[in-house]
């Protein structure tokens, strides 16, 4: 989700979009009245095979002739102006004596060439490892080279690492995850997704820059005409190569060997990420997790996370003595209980600084749930709940573990909700929770979501984390299996990694439910699930870490350029929004129709400028039978060459019924209001397990 993936993520989407151009741009503009420009220079850069790509390169201030650089590599398709990185601490990079190198992939922005085919593609990568020993041999560069990114640029960044190019000396992953299938923003936990980012990247990123003829003939070849990638995607409904890439950690120990540094955030959800760098790297790795949705800057409070980077840099790039593998591994912000507003500017918490992830005081505590709707220590008499699927549950749980959530009360009315006691004392929790499910259903195909959530005092409830688990890949998501009606099964549902101080008077709640929506496409049975609790039924274990001191607490700020708040400061502090992510200005809207027993979830708004780009989605699914849910969603990017007026459109469409995806994308281009090109592609794609 690039996040979103966007959505993913929607994440990619979460997760580095065209929205951020407009704000960079607007920073370097405000800085450049301070400092010296940086030197910019356009490239066209032949691969082996032919194809020209662009590269922006960035050279600090002041470079002279024959001096030496190391070298920062960054490669996306959201094809960001010459000088744009993703993120105005980058520039610091710059300054600091590196080169900045920026790629538009293959047949996206600048570059030539056909437009991918997917994500990630083998080009992309390839073109990549390519570019790396390029820019190593320039006569300014000292041969060593590192990559870095955000989202998109971060997914690839590890991918590349994985491929192990000889001047690789180090990386630094923002957001970004190495396990494509289960945490982007296509089929998180196996489960299809749709969402705002996944149908406006088959327009958006199909256009080409400001310079460019929109109408060429070759270019629309090679770019409008292409396939959109949101039924390339819906073709792969399950685990396997086409999504491994040979990235991931749990199954290619070269991964992670090239030293890393991982940013992440504990409201943007790619964030196991960085708990699996931590554990399965064989390379040093580095991290830090802040209280940010996908833009690792909102909320606040925020963090020197150029400073960081750059000692990063320094260490494995310039051969520096900083010290820097001395110091803490990790760094994580621990939150504290919050008003669920989505859009406040501030979470509570305190930094808190880990010496080795692998020897943090972490203990898992198991908590079960019981027959009275209680979380105990201790697992009361056995028994059984029943709950009949509600296809529209979860609508307050936003588009899928990203930002912050509103109140989850009214959510749960449809789930099965267990509360512990008030508590007497902190309880502060880091890392991993996971969820055993002992349960059945009266068909054959569910989902089970579970949610973690504080209650406070006056009944509010904010959702801390969540986890997801498509029942037919229980075992393998590579080769599904579907569920056998009435058998009681034990599953797993691990929750994405979190951090909370629950505090005196709060309580622990846990809900299950089998549906959230929109956030995750309903299964197509309206099941009833029964859950076993109380003794040898269902629980939820906590990683538990005991207090810090307040001097320590402090002493993690420091070192992180940034500040601790308490619940008070807050609470006191002003509402925002961010401009990179699923909480900036939104029209949104939902509808409740009881005869009909659907509900529809509307969302829009302008990634850039109102008058350049615009987004709608909308979803619908029907309580009685929820196989007959539906997408909507339309896109349109706007621009002018030579006096006339361009608009790129496109509309997809998804339905399901109990066997099947109807799919639709309709894309056209207009001069001045006119269509002179337009494209359909349809295609009845069988649900797979789905």
């Amino acid at each position: 989700m690039r996040t979103q993936k966007p959505l993913a993520a929607l994440t990619a989407l979460l997760v580095a979009l065209l929205a951020m151009m407009a704000p960079a741009a607007a920073a370097a503009a405000g800085a450049a009245a301070e400092k010296p420009a940086l030197v910019l220079e356009q490239r066209r850069v032949t691969m082996k095979d032919g194809t020209a790509v662009a590269v922006c390169l960035a050279k600090p201030p002041g470079a002279h002739r024959g001096q030496r650089f190391p070298v920062l590599f960054t490669t996306d398709a959201y094809a960001g102006p010459c000088g744009y990185f993703g993120r105005a601490w980058y520039e610091d990079f710059v300054r600091a004596g590196y080169v900045v190198a920026y790629k538009h992939v293959r047949g996206t922005g600048d570059s030539d060439g056909i437009f991918p085919d997917k994500e990630y593609s083998d080009h992309e990568l390839d073109d990549a490892v390519e570019m790396i020993g390029w820019l190593a041999r320039q006569p300014w560069s000292t041969g060593r080279v590192g990559m870095f990114g955000t989202s998109w640029s971060g997914f690839n960044s590890m991918m590349v690492a994985a491929r192990r190019p000889p001047a690789l000396r180090a990386i630094v992953v923002n957001v970004g995850t190495d396990n494509i299938y289960h945490e982007d923003a296509r089929f998180p936990s196996g489960i299809f997704h749709m969402d705002d980012y996944i149908m406006s990247a088959d327009v958006m990123l199909l256009t080409p820059p400001q310079g460019r003829d929109p109408f060429d003939e070759t270019l629309l070849r090679q770019r409008f005409d292409q396939p959109p990638w949101s039924l390339t995607y819906l073709r792969q409904q399950r685990d396997g190569e086409f999504w491994r890439r040979s990235l991931r950690r749990d199954q290619d120990p070269r991964a992670g060997e090239v030293p890393t540094m991982m940013i992440g955030a504990w409201h943007d959800p790619y964030r196991d990420a960085v708990l699996r760098a931590l554990e399965r790297s064989s390379g040093p790795v580095r991290a830090v997790i802040g209280p940010w949705n996908h833009s690792t800057e909102f909320p606040g409070p925020s963090a020197e996370l150029g400073r960081a980077a750059l000692e990063w840099w320094d260490h494995f790039l310039k051969g520096e003595k900083n010290g820097v593998l001395d110091r803490p591994q990790v760094y994580a912000y621990m939150r504290r209980p919050y008003a669920p507003i989505i859009t406040r500017a501030m979470i509570p918490g305190e930094w808190r600084a880990i010496d080795r992830w692998r020897d943090a005081p972490i203990e898992p505590r198991r908590w079960a749930l019981n027959a009275d709707g209680s979380i105990g220590a201790e697992a009361g008499t056995a028994g059984d709940h029943r709950l009949r699927m509600v296809a529209s549950t979860g609508v307050a749980a936003g588009l899928g573990w990203i930002d912050v959530a509103p109140d989850q009360r009214a959510g749960d009315a449809t789930a099965l909700v267990y509360e512990s006691a008030p508590f007497t004392s902190e309880l502060q929790i880091l890392g991993q929770p996971v969820a055993q499910l002992s349960t059945a259903i009266d068909g054959r195909r569910a989902n089970w979501f579970v949610k973690l959530s504080d209650v406070a005092p006056d009944g509010t409830t904010t959702l801390i984390t969540g986890g997801a688990l498509n029942g037919a890949h229980r075992e393998s998501s590579t080769d599904p299996t579907m569920m056998e009606p009435g058998k009681r099964y034990t599953l797993s549902v691990p929750l994405l990694a979190t951090s909370w101080i629950f505090q005196p008077g709060h309580r622990l709640r846990i809900s299950v439910a089998n549906a959230l929506f929109p956030a995750y496409w309903p299964s197509a049975e309206p099941v009833t699930m029964t859950l076993g609790v109380g003794q040898g039924g269902s629980t939820v274990t906590l990683p538990v870490i005991a207090p810090q001191s307040a001097a320590a607490a402090a002493q993690a700020a420091s070192a992180m350029g940034s500040r601790n708040l308490t619940v008070a400061e807050a609470e006191d502090a002003a509402t925002g929004a961010s401009t990179y992510t699923w909480n900036g200005p939104v029209r949104s809207g939902y509808t409740r129709d009881d005869i009909a027993s659907t509900t529809t979830v509307s969302r829009g708004y302008q990634w850039q400028s109102p008058d350049g780009e615009d987004v709608s989605v909308e979803f619908t699914v029907d309580d009685d039978d929820p196989a007959r849910s539906s997408f909507v969603g339309r896109a349109s990017v706007k621009s002018a060459w030579q006096g006339q007026q361009v608009e790129w459109r496109g509309t997809t469409e998804v339905r399901s019924d109990a066997t099947a995806f109807e799919y639709r994308h309709f894309r056209q281009l207009l001069r001045d209001g006119k269509v002179v090109r337009e494209r359909e592609w349809k295609e009845r794609v069988p649900r797979d397990h789905q």
